[in-house]
């Protein structure tokens, strides 16, 4: 029994270990690490929101729909760096967004992000949105959202 036992495992680890040469499979995920610029339970954006801003002119209409333009949007230099920003809409107090990373998928960018929800005790409105930057690309960019609840809740 053993021997066979060990012979499954030194047969699935040479598989595991086998350099793939097949068509198809997943180009390698390439991690970027996100810089914030910006974050806030106060938007002015009142509904959930995805965003990519690549230029001037979408920084400074989507810095006057986060913060009702209060004041100038933070300088950036859009040759080389892009921003996300992602709103979470209307949730309650101490909940948050909290994007974690940012992934090259083959041809797309995609931004993992979670909504998180805190342990719900107080009632009142909060629109939580984080601005990041990253370096400038021209690849689509795909959201993905996670709704989970804050650790200490349970």
């Amino acid at each position: 029994m053993a021997k066979r036992v060990l012979f499954f495992v030194i047969l699935g680890l040479a598989v595991a270990l086998q350099p793939s040469c097949r068509k198809g499979v997943p180009a390698p995920i390439t991690i970027l690490p996100p810089d914030q610029v910006y974050y806030s339970d106060e938007s002015r954006l009142t509904e959930t929101a995805e965003m990519v801003v690549r230029n001037d002119a979408e920084w400074e209409r989507t810095w006057g729909e986060i913060t009702g333009l209060a004041t100038d949007p933070p300088a950036q230099n859009f040759r080389t760096t892009m921003l996300l920003v992602v709103n979470g809409g209307r949730l309650n107090p101490g909940d948050r967004v909290q994007i974690d990373r940012l992934e090259h998928r083959g041809q797309e960018l995609v931004v993992l992000y979670r909504i998180i929800e805190d342990c719900g005790t107080l009632r009142s409105d909060v629109f939580p949105v984080q601005v990041v930057r990253t370096e400038r690309e021209n690849r689509p960019v795909r959201f993905e959202v996670q709704r989970v609840r804050a650790p200490h809740c349970r």
